[in-house]
């Protein structure tokens, strides 16, 4: 294109019929060229410079977040951990709550909070619409504890998850599950899903 563009200039100047301005023009134009090259380059190298610092500040964000979270589980109980993160979702910082409980998860995974840390990571992406992934950690959650405190919550949680996914099999069956094994609210609730969408 740069090309193009003075050997343009120097047509129209041989056009014109003044050979000592062609020359001069065609000296200035190369010396441009050259420039106009010389600062690609150097805008290129400048271009990945940022590139690898931006990738360095962000290991260093992550490598910082990940051992604040280390630090507030290892000096938290698992109660604290969980009220820390329902307040977090309260004020609609989902991905700070999901990063919280799953540092928990991830350095004490025997724990037995651990099926109820999964079934409220569940709960950040079903806020966030991401019903694939709130599927996939309701699941965990579940079998992780099929007797918990939470167990017929996370499967009807799980079952409208498999309804926005047009997953309707899996919805139906998930919820005659919870009619099934896990009388209650939410075996009414199943139910009366069940009756609305024969």
């Amino acid at each position: 294109m740069k090309k193009a563009a003075a050997f343009l200039v120097l047509v129209t100047c041989a056009a014109s019929g003044k050979n000592s301005d062609v020359a001069e023009l065609s000296d200035s134009v190369r010396e441009s060229v050259g420039r106009i090259e010389h600062l690609e380059k150097t805008v290129a190298e400048l271009q990945k410079r940022v590139v690898f610092l931006e990738e360095s500040l962000e290991k260093n964000r992550e490598k910082a977040v990940d051992q604040k979270e280390a630090s507030v589980v290892e000096n938290s109980t698992p109660e604290e951990i969980l009220k820390n993160a329902l307040d977090m979702i309260e004020e609609n910082d989902t991905e700070g709550a999901r990063n919280l409980l799953s540092a928990f998860i991830k350095r004490k995974p025997e724990d037995i909070y651990c099926g109820m840390m999964m079934f409220y990571i569940g709960n950040t992406y079903f806020i966030e619409k991401d019903y694939k992934n709130a599927a996939i950690e309701y699941m965990k959650g579940f079998k992780t504890n099929p007797s918990g405190s939470k167990s017929a919550e996370t499967l009807y949680k799980l079952a409208l998850c498999f309804k926005q996914l047009n997953q309707r099999d899996k919805y139906k069956s998930t919820l005659k599950k919870i009619t099934g094994d896990y009388p209650g609210p939410f075996a009414q609730k199943a139910a009366a899903e069940l009756k609305k969408n024969k």
